[in-house]
C-alpha cells in the first residue's frame, strides 16, 4: 500500500462535476511525476499500485475547471416526502457556487450560494439571503440526503485524515479503494471513509461513510457520459443505511467547463439576477 496525506476533499458533493463528486487532491508537499492526460488512462493489471498523489491528479485531470456552468435534477424520495427538483448551476474555482432551483414552478427561484465567506441560503417569496450558521450545517439541503456541510467540503484530508491505496476485487470486477481513517482528535463524524475507483479511468464508482465497521452512508456513480467534453459519471445516488428504501439522486443534464460567468454571479446581487430568469 501507499501512504500520503491529500491535501483536500471535494466531499459530497459538488453542484457541477466538482462540487458533489468526492475527490481528495494531493499534497503539494511531496512532487511527482506527470499524471496520464484524460485521453490516455494509465495501466492495470501488473502495473506499480499508483500512490494517491497519482490518483488525485488524474481525478483533479477529470473534474477540476476553473469555472461550470450547467443543469441538472434531484429526486428525493423519504419515508414522507418525493419531490423532485430541476436547477441551474454556477461554479468558479473551488469556493464560489450558486445554485438556483428552475422547477417546480412553486420553488422556483430558491437558490444556494457559496463563497469563501460561507454558505447562504435565498427565499424567493420572502426575497431574504440568511448565512446559514456553523451549527446547522449538518442540517438537509434542499430537503435532500445532501447536507449544508457537504457543499462547504470544510474537512482537511491532509491535517485530519490517513490515507492509503490499495487494489481489490468486487464480484469479478477490479477496482481501487482509498482507505481513509481520521486521525486522533479530529472533529470528524465518520470512523473511515472507502472510495472506490475504476483501475483505469480512476473513475468514481462508490464512496462508503463508516461509523465503526458500519457503512452508515453510501454514494454510488453511475450512467457514465461525455459531459462537457469529459468522459465522467452522470448520476449520483446517496442512500442512508438507516433507511435504505429512501435515496437522493442527482442527474447532470448538461455542464459546460471553463466557459466564462458573468461578473458579479457569486453575490448577493448576482444571485437575485440569477433567481429573475
Amino acid at each position: 500500500m501507499n501512504r500520503t496525506h491529500p491535501r483536500r476533499t471535494l466531499v459530497t458533493a459538488a453542484l457541477a462535476a466538482c462540487l458533489l463528486v468526492p475527490g481528495v487532491s494531493a499534497s503539494a508537499a511531496a512532487p511527482e511525476p506527470p499524471a496520464p492526460a484524460v485521453d490516455a488512462p494509465p495501466p492495470t493489471g501488473d502495473a506499480p499500485l499508483p500512490t494517491v498523489a497519482e490518483i488525485t491528479r488524474r481525478i483533479d485531470a477529470l473534474y477540476r475547471s476553473k469555472s461550470s456552468h450547467g443543469e441538472m435534477t434531484m429526486e428525493v424520495v423519504t419515508k414522507h416526502y418525493t419531490r423532485s427538483l430541476g436547477m441551474e448551476v454556477w461554479t468558479k474555482g473551488e469556493d464560489l457556487a450558486l445554485v438556483v432551483i428552475r422547477k417546480p414552478a412553486r420553488e422556483a427561484g430558491n437558490a444556494s450560494l457559496k463563497t469563501d465567506e460561507g454558505l447562504w441560503s435565498y427565499g424567493k417569496r420572502s426575497d431574504r439571503l440568511l448565512r446559514i450558521p456553523t451549527g446547522l450545517l449538518g442540517e438537509s439541503w434542499f430537503g435532500s440526503h445532501f447536507t449544508n456541510d457537504d457543499l462547504m467540503h470544510e474537512s482537511s484530508y491532509e491535517k485530519d485524515y490517513d490515507t492509503t491505496v490499495a487494489r481489490v476485487v468486487e464480484d469479478g470486477t477490479p477496482l481501487l479503494v482509498l482507505h481513509m481513517v481520521p486521525k486522533p482528535d479530529t472533529a470528524i463524524v465518520y470512523t473511515k471513509v472507502e472510495y472506490y475507483l475504476t483501475p483505469d479511468e480512476f473513475l468514481p464508482v462508490r464512496v462508503d461513510y463508516f461509523d465503526k465497521d458500519q457503512v452508515v452512508r453510501r454514494m454510488t456513480f453511475e450512467d457514465v457520459k461525455v459531459l462537457g467534453g469529459r468522459r465522467l459519471p452522470t448520476v449520483m445516488r446517496l442512500v442512508p443505511s438507516s433507511a435504505p428504501n429512501e435515496h437522493t439522486i442527482l442527474r447532470y443534464v448538461d455542464m459546460t467547463f471553463d466557459g466564462s460567468v458573468p461578473a458579479g454571479t457569486f453575490t448577493p446581487q448576482g444571485l437575485r439576477r440569477a433567481t429573475q430568469r
